[in-house]
Parts: C-alpha cells; sequence; structure tokens
C-alpha cells in the first residue's frame, strides 16, 4: 500500500468543540498539575548486580489510504474521512542482570476491533528477522475495539461491498510493514528506564445489559420500559497505570488499563481511535508530543461507553462543556491520570526484574444442543434460499452459520477452545492477558484472589487461531435462550459463544494458578 502521509485528519465538532478548541481548553485543565518532581528511585541504583530495566517506545500511524472499509458494524460502511488517526503503540521490555538478559516482552497496543485468527502469528514472522535476540512468543498484539477501524479479514463481508476502498487483504500487508518499523525501533532503542505503578478511577464504561420483570436479558436495549427492572451487573471503573520514565525521570510511555471497549463512535461512517484519541491527546500537551500511550481494554464484555440511562442529563454536561462524547470520556481518563500521576512518582523503582510467562490453555467450549443446531440450520437454509442476499442476511448467516460448524466440530470430539495466556511480573504488578470479550465478574474474581498488589488484565489480546468472542456469566445465560431472534440475549447465548461460564472459570484458574507461580519465586 502507498505511505498515508497525505492523509489529512479533519476536524472533528459533532455537536461538541474543534480539535484545536479541546485542546486549548485543555491547556488550562492540565496548567494546574505540577510537573513532575523528584524520583523516589532504589538505593541500588548505582550497586553492581542489580537487575536493571530497559524500555523501549515507538508510535506509529496504521490508517490506510482512504476510502476506508470499517469493521464493528453488522453491515461494512466505507468512509473517506479520519475523523482521528489510527496508531499502534509499542511498548518494549527487558529485564537485564548486568549484560545478560533475564527476560523480555514487547506489548502492542492497536487501534482496531478485534486481533482476528492468524494475524499474531503472522505478524510475529513478519517481523522476528528484525528482531535478533527476541523471542517473539513473547510479543503480543491487543485490540481498543474500536469500532471505526479497518475490516482484517477480507471474507467478512461480500467482496462485492467493499468497492474502491482499500481492501482487507491490502490492509495486512500494509498494517504489518507500519507495526514492524515501531516494534524494530523500539526494541532497538531501549535503555535504562524505571516504572511506577498506580491506581485511579473514572466512569468511562457502564454495564449495558438490562433485565426485564420476566428474566429476560437483553445487550444495548432501552430500559425507558415499564418491564425493566435493574442493570445486570456490577461495574468496574478502575484505571490501573504504569508509568515509564527514562534515565533522566521524564516520563517516556504509559500504560492505561480500564474495562471499556472503545466504541463511542460505533456506527458513525468515520474512521476513529475513538476516546482514546482524545486521552492521548490530552496526556501529550502535559507530557510533550513523544510520550507513548498504549490504552488496553481490561474484561468488559458486559460494559460498553454508551449510556442506558441518564442519557439527556450526560448530553446536557457534554453541552455545557463545550465537547462531543469521545472528548468527555477521553478527558475523564486524562483526569484520572493526571490525578494517579502525582502519586505514581513518590515511588519509581529502576531495579525490578520482569518476568514473562506464554503458556496455551485449553478451555472447555460451550456445548451446543442438537435443539440449538436445528434454530441455527434453520435460519443458515432460510437465508440460503433466497434469491438475493442483504448485508445484513450476510452478518446473520456468519453467525448462525458458525453455531453449525462449532456443533459439527463438537461431534468430532473437539470440545476445547486453545488459547494463549500472557502472564508478566514488574515488581510487584502482575499483567495478564485474554483473547475474549470477557465479562466484569471473571476479571474482578482475578484481581480479587490474585497474589500480585496490583494485577492488571488486559482482554482482546493474542487471539490465536479462532475467534473468541464473549465469556458470559451464570446469570447472563439464564437472561434468555438462543433462537431465531438474533439479538435475543446477545453476548450470552452459543451465537456469540465459543466459551461459556465452564471456561470462563478455568480461565480464572489457570490464570490465577500463572500470577502464584510468579509471585512464589
Amino acid at each position: 500500500m502507498k505511505d498515508r502521509s497525505h492523509v489529512t485528519t479533519k476536524t472533528a465538532v459533532h455537536g461538541g468543540c474543534s480539535r484545536r478548541e479541546f485542546m486549548g481548553g485543555a491547556l488550562a485543565a492540565v496548567a494546574a498539575v505540577p510537573i513532575l518532581g523528584a524520583v523516589v528511585t532504589s538505593a541500588a541504583e548505582d550497586r553492581a548486580g542489580t537487575t536493571r530495566l530497559w524500555i523501549g517506545t515507538a508510535t506509529v500511524d496504521i490508517t490506510p489510504k482512504p476510502p476506508v472499509a470499517l469493521t464493528g458494524f453488522q453491515t461494512v460502511r466505507i468512509t473517506s474521512t479520519i475523523q482521528s488517526p489510527l496508531t499502534a503503540n509499542v511498548l518494549a521490555l527487558e529485564s537485564r542482570d548486568g549484560d545478560q538478559a533475564v527476560d523480555q516482552a514487547i506489548l502492542i497496543s492497536c487501534d482496531l476491533c478485534v486481533i482476528r485468527p492468524g494475524v499474531q502469528d503472522e505478524f510475529r514472522k513478519f517481523v522476528a528477522g528484525r528482531l535478533p535476540g527476541f523471542d517473539v512468543q513473547k510479543l503480543f498484539l491487543a485490540a481498543t475495539h474500536t469500532h471505526s477501524a479497518p475490516v482484517t479479514v477480507q471474507t467478512q463481508y461480500d467482496e462485492k461491498d467493499y468497492g474502491d476502498a482499500t481492501q482487507p487483504k491490502d490492509y495486512l500487508p500494509f498494517l504489518y510493514e507500519r507495526m514492524a518499523d515501531a516494534v524494530a525501533r523500539a526494541w532497538e532503542g531501549r535503555s535504562v528506564g524505571a516504572m511506577g505503578h498506580g491506581l485511579a478511577h473514572a466512569v468511562v464504561g457502564q454495564n449495558r445489559r438490562i433485565v426485564y420483570a420476566d428474566g429476560r436479558a437483553q445487550m444495548s436495549f432501552e430500559p425507558n420500559d415499564p418491564q425493566f427492572r435493574h442493570i445486570e451487573g456490577y461495574e468496574d471503573h478502575a484505571v490501573d497505570i504504569l508509568c515509564f520514565y527514562d534515565s533522566q525521570r521524564a516520563l517516556k510511555a504509559t500504560v492505561i488499563t480500564l474495562a471499556c471497549t472503545a466504541q463511542m463512535s460505533q456506527g458513525e461512517t468515520v474512521v476513529s481511535a475513538d476516546f482514546w484519541h482524545d486521552a492521548r491527546e490530552l496526556l501529550r500537551v502535559r507530557y510533550g508530543g513523544d510520550l507513548c500511550v498504549l490504552g488496553f481494554c481490561a474484561p468488559s464484555g458486559d460494559q460498553c461507553p454508551h449510556l442506558s440511562y441518564r442519557k439527556r442529563s450526560e448530553a446536557r454536561m457534554d453541552r455545557l462543556r463545550g465537547l462531543t462524547r469521545t472528548q468527555e470520556l477521553g478527558r475523564r481518563i486524562a483526569e484520572a491520570f493526571f490525578d494517579a500521576a502525582d502519586v505514581i512518582v513518590k515511588d519509581v523503582r529502576d531495579d525490578m526484574r520482569l518476568t514473562h510467562l506464554v503458556r496455551h490453555v485449553d478451555l472447555p467450549t460451550r456445548i451446543i444442543t442438537d435443539d440449538e443446531y436445528a434454530i441455527a440450520k434453520r435460519v443458515c437454509d432460510g437465508i440460503d434460499a433466497k434469491p438475493e442476499h442483504s448485508g445484513w442476511d450476510g452478518w446473520v448467516r456468519r453467525l448462525y452459520g458458525g453455531v453449525c460448524g462449532r456443533y459439527q466440530d463438537q461431534q468430532l470430539g473437539n470440545r476445547e477452545y486453545s488459547m494463549e495466556l500472557h502472564v508478566l511480573r514488574l515488581g510487584d504488578v502482575a499483567i495478564a492477558t485474554n483473547p475474549f470479550e470477557l465479562y466484569v465478574d471473571y476479571g474482578i474474581q482475578i484481581q480479587a484472589r490474585s497474589a500480585a498488589e496490583q494485577t492488571i488484565l488486559i482482554q482482546l489480546a493474542a487471539t490465536g487461531e479462532q475467534d473468541a468472542y464473549y465469556v458470559p456469566t451464570p446469570r447472563a445465560v439464564a437472561g434468555g435462550g438462543f433462537s431465531e431472534t438474533v439479538m435475543n440475549n446477545y453476548s450470552a447465548t452459543v451465537m456469540t459463544n465459543v466459551v461459556g461460564p465452564e471456561g470462563g472459570q478455568v480461565l480464572v484458574e489457570r490464570t490465577l494458578d500463572a500470577i502464584r507461580e510468579l509471585f512464589a519465586r
């Protein structure tokens, strides 16, 4: 693909302020935040033989040349409007004892909807030759889950609908080349640094599952209904923060993890990094344009940034602030960071040891019953019999066809989902990944039982050979069964569950086992 340096990021107004006005207002908001002062480092800073942390960072634009075919919706959308650029943000870590490497990791946060099956493995092969001395199995990709990013699977939609837009098969080589350049820069540019960690809070994601009087549950439905009784589950508003500093104690990179997918712009026909773009802009006003910001999504299969209630009062506050909704969410994230950063600098260390485990874990799949298979086959047969198919037909056919395919695999004895699990220890902090849209309850179980002082969980990461989808709770599954109505209890039926509650519990236990192993050393 051609270089996209010619693409201009367009001003986004949408009822709020322009990007220029947004940044101008932000300057006043952050001016009162004190500049980072002296950092408390380890007493072992100059002692020979101490394990030291080496850090490298890079950010790269991964926005394709427009027009762009967008994923994240039932039908493909084609756009030439770049509301905000998509980026991949890279953090390279290495723990060294003298000149001896102890362990290593490369974390990549991508402004993509999901990491499709095969993409991570293909990228590892693509970049391996540019990373001498690095084990590419210790590199993982994670998606922010923006619903305004390019399609990365050629067959996701009907190919004729792509028109003259950048084809998915052409976007991937472009993506790999851009990310490989950034990864190589980060790895080659690593130097002695330090890390601090902290916790903040921001209301960004909210539970999106509505429960009615008869026990039915629906995802992202309207609660303004006489039968509405309550929101289904707990909400997680924690913001986990890691700050990485260079040898001069200047902030070089940050990992920010929160339980919310970046899908506020869902359904709009624009390319957008969603609220992560707005948060990054605000952080760079304060800390400089080279700050590398890795935004990760914590377990939040049942949370999203869209409001179920208080919509008008929230919209009024946005209007009074002169902000769009993504700008408001970005502001909340930035304010949480500023609040925590002043505390984090009081305990920053450069002598911590990185340990990185990569495990392949087999989870039991959710069993598809004969009746559920019959429903799925009936829907597929009905669509196949139509003389013409709409985009909606194609989306429904893929979902119900997936149920049929998994049922047939199940009949052959294939009842396990193999996932890649990364668990890292950085001092008193544990980081653990999963490839799913994992319901909040599972993340809370891991957090509550973890041996680490602070546990950072990253979902939509390290996807393997098969789509991962949602992992619901037993409570969500009880909200309604699989039917011919596609949105019935969406996210909690076999239509979008390769792994169910049983597998979710196994994931919790295997993750905790790995964390305990690291913290017992």
